[in-house]
């Protein structure tokens, strides 16, 4: 990519939308770039709304993945053994033990 006191707002605006776009095809971590590369653009009073607005879009959904995915860490770790077959097909590595 190239260097953001390169680009104008229009063309920033442009790439911030596209990777907040491909977020939706189950790529969370473009939202993760997305928000990293264009944040501290975002926070100047001359950017447009639209960087903005996508910027923190793309924080709430990277926030809502990684929560998702917590959560069904955390049920599965937690679960697994007391789905019976359903866990053992789902496991890629079946633990020895209980």
């Amino acid at each position: 990519m190239p260097k953001l006191d390169k680009l104008t707002f229009d063309e920033m605006v442009g790439i911030s939308r596209k990777m907040f776009y491909g977020g939706f095809a189950f790529l969370p971590f473009l939202w993760l770039v997305n928000v990293m590369y264009f944040f501290q653009q975002s926070r100047k009073s001359s950017a447009p709304k639209q960087l903005k607005q996508y910027v923190l879009w793309s924080l709430g959904g990277c926030i809502i993945w990684f929560l998702g995915l917590t959560i069904w860490y955390a049920l599965f770790v937690n679960e697994r053994s007391k789905w019976g077959a359903l866990g053992d097909k789902i496991t890629v590595v079946i633990p020895k033990g209980s």
